[in-house]
Order: C-alpha cells, then sequence, then structure tokens
C-alpha cells in the first residue's frame, strides 16, 4: 500500500511532468501524446542514468495506482471515441468508408500477423502486434487536417468517415481477441459461454439503443444541476465497463459503445462539454504510465522489429490504400492523400499494447511496449510531411507505373466511381442481388478462417462458387455503367464494351479469389502467403495488359462488333435518373420583343459528366 506522502507526491509530480511534455510537444508542432510518453518515460521506475557520481533511477517507484488512474483515463477516452462515432454522419460517405476502412484494418492486420510470424512471435503476441501495426490514428489524422487547412476539401469527410468506421472495426475486434486472450489458460476456457457473453454484450446495448435510450433522453435533458448531471453520467461509463468485464471482453468496449449509444442523442454535446476536463486530465495519466512502463533497455530490442514495420506500413499505406482509393473512384490527388493520411499512429495502437501486455497469455509484453511507444513516435512525426507532399507523390507515382498499367487503373477508376462515390446523377440501381452474395461470401471467408481441416477446404470450395456468381452478376451490371461513361479521353476505340466490363469483374473477382485463398492456406504454411500475393500480381499485371492492347489497338477492333445481350428475367431497362434544375428565370428575359435568337450572344457551351467531376475534385 502506498503511503500519503508517496501517493500525493507521486500524482504531483506526473500531473506536473504532463503539463511539460504537452508543452514542450505543442511549441514542437506535434502531438500531446508524444510528449506525455517521453515524459513518462523519463520519470518511470524503468530509467536509469548515472552522471557525475549520481544515479537516476526515476522519480516515481509503485505503479500500481498509478496504473488504476490510467485504466480509469482509457476507459473515458473510449467512451468519447464511441460520442463521436455517429451513425448520421456516415450515411453519406457509408460505401467509400466502410470499404476503405475494412480494407485498411484487413491488410494492415494482415501484414502485421506475417511479421510477427516471420520473428517467431507466439500467436496471441502477433495478434497484439498486428494490431498496434493496423490502427490508424483519428487524433493524429484530425491534427494534420487542421493545420493544413483541409478540411473543406471533398476527400475529407471521406477520410473522416473512415477513420471513425476504423475506431469501431478495431473495438469489435478487441472484443473477440481480448474475450479470447484475457484466459492463462486455454484448456480452461469456455468458448461457448465466452461467445453466449459477447452476444448478450452486444444484444444488451442494442437494446439500450433502440429502446431505453430514446424513453430516458427527457429525464437527461430535465436534470438542470451539471454537478448531478456528471455523477449520473460517469456512473454510467463505468458501470458499463463493468458489464463488458463481466461479459468476458475489455471494459473498455463497454465505454466505446455507451459512446455510441448517446451519440445520436441530443445529450452527447452536454455530455462532450461536462466531462471534457475529466477526460483530459485522466487520459493524460493513462499515456505518462503507458510512458513509465516502456522498459529502456528493451529499446534496441524493438529496433529490428521497427526496421521491418516502418517501412511495410508506409508502404501499404501511401501506396496500397491509396491504389484502393484509387480504383474505388477517387482522384488520383485524393486518394494519395486519404492514403498519406491513414499513417499516423496514436492512442489506438498504444491502446492494443496496453490491453495485450496486461494479458497473462501475452509473453512478449516487455516488447510490446517499447516497440508501440517508437512505432507511434515515428510515425506520428512522417504522417504529417506525408501528407503535405502527397501531390508531389501522386505525380512520382504516376511516372513509377507502367502504362498500361495506369490505364487498366483509369478505366476501374472511372467507372467505380459511378458505383461507389454519391452523385447526382444516377446511373447505377444496385441490385440486392449481388449485396447478397457478397454478404454471403464473408459469411463463408469467416467460416473458412474459423473451421478446422477439412471443413475450411469446403468452405474455400464454396467460396470459389460463390465468386464465380459473383463475376456472372458483376459483369452483367458493370455493362450497364460502361456504356454510359465517356472514356474518349483515354483513347479506348473498341467496339465492345464487354472487353471493359469483363475487365473490371474479373480483376474484383480475382481479388475475391486471393482473400480466400489466403486464408485457407495461412494457417498451413504462412509463407505461402507470399507465393498467392506474387501470382495475383502477375495476373493483375497479365488483365491490365490484356486490356490496354485489345481497347486500345484499332487494328484489333476494326471488324469487331458488340456483344448482343440478352435482358435477365427481372431486369428493368437502363433509364437513368436525372434530378431536374432549380426553377430560374427564362435566359431570354431581358430580349426585346422580336429580337433575333441570335442577339442572344453564343449558347453556353454543354458541360459533360466528366467536367463536372473535374472541377469538384481539381483532378490533375
Amino acid at each position: 500500500m502506498i503511503a500519503t506522502d508517496g501517493l500525493m507526491f507521486e500524482v504531483g509530480i506526473i500531473m506536473l511532468v504532463a503539463f511539460i511534455g504537452a508543452a514542450v510537444a505543442s511549441k514542437a508542432k506535434q502531438s500531446v501524446i508524444l510528449g506525455y510518453i517521453l515524459a513518462g518515460m523519463l520519470i518511470g521506475p524503468y530509467i536509469s542514468v548515472e552522471f557525475f557520481g549520481y544515479t537516476y533511477d526515476g522519480l516515481v517507484k509503485d505503479t500500481e495506482f498509478i496504473q488504476l488512474l490510467s485504466s480509469l483515463g482509457l476507459t473515458l477516452l473510449m467512451f468519447f471515441v464511441g460520442l463521436g462515432f455517429s451513425i448520421t454522419k456516415l450515411k453519406r460517405t457509408k460505401a467509400p468508408a466502410i470499404i476503405l476502412a475494412m480494407m485498411d484494418v484487413g491488410l494492415g492486420m494482415f501484414l502485421g500477423i506475417l511479421i510477427g510470424y516471420a520473428l517467431g512471435w507466439p500467436i496471441v503476441d502477433t495478434v497484439f502486434l498486428a494490431g498496434v501495426i493496423s490502427m490508424s490514428s483519428v487524433a493524429i489524422t484530425g491534427k494534420a487536417l487542421e493545420e493544413q487547412g483541409r478540411f473543406s476539401s471533398p476527400e475529407t469527410e471521406y477520410l473522416l468517415g473512415t477513420v471513425i468506421v476504423e475506431s469501431f472495426l478495431s473495438m469489435v475486434l478487441l472484443t473477440i481477441v481480448g474475450g479470447l486472450m484475457f484466459k492463462s489458460n486455454a484448456d480452461d476456457m469456455n468458448i461457448t459461454r465466452l461467445v453466449v457473453g459477447i452476444l448478450a454484450f452486444y444484444g444488451f446495448f442494442l437494446f439500450l439503443a433502440i429502446v431505453v435510450v430514446p424513453r430516458t433522453v427527457k429525464y437527461f435533458e430535465s436534470i438542470k444541476s451539471d454537478e448531478l448531471f456528471v455523477l449520473l453520467a460517469l456512473g454510467l461509463v463505468f458501470l458499463s465497463a463493468a458489464l463488458a468485464e463481466a461479459a468476458g471482453v475489455p471494459a473498455i468496449i463497454g465505454a466505446f459503445f455507451l459512446g455510441m449509444v448517446f451519440a445520436e442523442t441530443r445529450l452527447a454535446e452536454r455530455i462532450e462539454d461536462r466531462i471534457t476536463p475529466f477526460r483530459d486530465a485522466l487520459v493524460a495519466v493513462f499515456f505518462i504510465a503507458f510512458g513509465m512502463m516502456i522498459d529502456l533497455s528493451m529499446l534496441r530490442t524493438v529496433v529490428p522489429i521497427l526496421l521491418i514495420a516502418v517501412p511495410v506500413t508506409l508502404f501499404y499505406e501511401s501506396v496500397v490504400l491509396s491504389s484502393i482509393s484509387y480504383l474505388l473512384g477517387f482522384p488520383s490527388k485524393a486518394a494519395t492523400f486519404i492514403g498519406t493520411a491513414m499513417t499516423g499512429r496514436s492512442s489506438e495502437a498504444i491502446m492494443y499494447a496496453s490491453v495485450g501486455s496486461s494479458s497473462p497469455a501475452v509473453t512478449k509484453g516487455s516488447e510490446l511496449n517499447p516497440f508501440a511507444g517508437a512505432f507511434c513516435f515515428i510515425m506520428s512525426m512522417v504522417a504529417p510531411s506525408f501528407m503535405k507532399h502527397s501531390a508531389g507523390f501522386t505525380r512520382a507515382l504516376i511516372r513509377l507505373t507502367p502504362k498500361f498499367l495506369v490505364y487498366g487503373g483509369s478505366l476501374i477508376n472511372r467507372t467505380m466511381g459511378k458505383v461507389i462515390l454519391p452523385s447526382t446523377i444516377r446511373l447505377f440501381e444496385r441490385t440486392r442481388r449481388l449485396e447478397a452474395l457478397i454478404a454471403v461470401y464473408f459469411i463463408d471467408l469467416v467460416f473458412i478462417m474459423a473451421l478446422q481441416f477439412p471443413y475450411d477446404m469446403l468452405a474455400f470450395v464454396l467460396g470459389g462458387l460463390i465468386v464465380a456468381v459473383i463475376y456472372a452478376t458483376l459483369e452483367s451490371d458493370m455493362y450497364s455503367i460502361v456504356r454510359t461513361v465517356n472514356y474518349d479521353n483515354l483513347g479506348v476505340v473498341t467496339k465492345d464494351l464487354g472487353h471493359i466490363s469483363r475487365y473490371i469483374s474479373g480483376f474484383v473477382s480475382l481479388s475475391l479469389v486471393t482473400i480466400l485463398s489466403l486464408a485457407a492456406l495461412f494457417p498451413i504454411w504462412w509463407a505461402s502467403s507470399l507465393l498467392i500475393l506474387s501470382i495475383y500480381f502477375a495476373i493483375v499485371l497479365w488483365l491490365s495488359w490484356s486490356a490496354y492492347r485489345i481497347t486500345r489497338t484499332p487494328a484489333l477492333n476494326i471488324d469487331a462488333r458488340p456483344v448482343r445481350r440478352r435482358p435477365q428475367k427481372g431486369q428493368r431497362p437502363f433509364q437513368p435518373e436525372f434530378r431536374p434544375p432549380s426553377p430560374g428565370p427564362d435566359p431570354g428575359w431581358d430580349l426585346e420583343p422580336g429580337e433575333p435568337p441570335s442577339a442572344r450572344g453564343p449558347a453556353p457551351a454543354a458541360r459533360t459528366e466528366e467536367k463536372g467531376d473535374d472541377d469538384r475534385w481539381g483532378r490533375l
């Protein structure tokens, strides 16, 4: 038990050092989180410096009480993350944001697990290492957007939606991983009880969001006293955290979902105003405590991991995610900005390291904390610079990419933009059948990862059949879009636009098959993933070259005729829907009676749809 005088001294030191660290970080135009972590390392029990015969071993020795305060701060932090997750805000950006978030988290987790396996880490430690590597930072992204004045950019809305969805996905993953990993002995783990507890946990918060909270909002609003309101709000936050622990998941998950419940109510703004001071103080303690638990002697040990993780993360965020954003329909500059903005790492990654290091099943906790601290420090410093120079990075990337690959990407970009991105002109009606097939595909993917041999192989074969049906459905739907898109400035000369629809459908189906193959073969031999990815990129290059050669070569299209297509049963004829312009005065209202129309001046040039997109996005 800590003595009273020692307790007051340690709390006072932590608060003062937190102030100094935040002030220094702000002066250096860095995130205050970095200042907290560095300050914690300087006063923690793991520092030992000798100078002039005097040995400095840190100011805080017993961290038991500090860990308790930090857990309270982390709980409040995740409550506010949930409070910012508004379903209403995502309605405008739901398709691009959800796709980008799923791709970013999935790719980051996959590469993190590959790194863990390559280093020989146990599976439990590897999962938490992957969580640290894959989780982008809402705070770093928002801070860089504010400093660079990019909040008004068209892509910023999608970027913020992506990081919000990614926060939700991180909580879902932590629910599953935390519940499974927090048992010190896997043999004693009752999986059925755990699954039932998690489902009951989600069901309870769904019941709160739909039934309880809408009926009690008026009571909360009637509380005029700020003191009573704060006490009630804090009591609900920590009780929800206790409920999560009773269900077998980390306590912070309960706080996160309670924040989501209140995010759609009128109380969200009042809760944020009244509880923010408590959150800021306790969150500072959390990051200070995290820095205190970093063993500086282990920094040399994590250098090899950093040399692998930092370049891999920068590559897959800046290049791969930017390419995915471009293929979804974003202009090249906007796509690269989205990818570079996702490179920052902060509280979300530290949260995974903090939860993982405290799990009794983790054996690499002494390395996980120093790695997370150094990794977040490096990535948080790099992210703003990458975002600032994203336009130059776009030009360099275009110059280095083969012409036929740029051409194939442009075909996909221009076509998928009509499907994914919202538009005032509705050219395509999504079919329920395709959405149902995609949902069945992801369910089958979960079965492949969860089942044992030979049932996982049966699920893999079933997934292949599902992808075949997806290809046929997607190719038919894509053709209705392709014939309405203008590809003239790309140099397309083919008379059979089915070449383009088959190329896009083949690329999407190939990507789905590759994901199935990675999920099926990774447990058997993790290194097979590298071979599968190599084959995938080779086939993508071949598909792009074939599309370039066939659709841009006049000699191959002189005698070509469009393929006759029979309308599918129940398929309605293509009828684009246009929003009527707002009523306005007659353009010729100022003409005298009998004045010839030529006196009105030249008619304004019709503005094509592609030009409209260029004006909106500022495309090169």
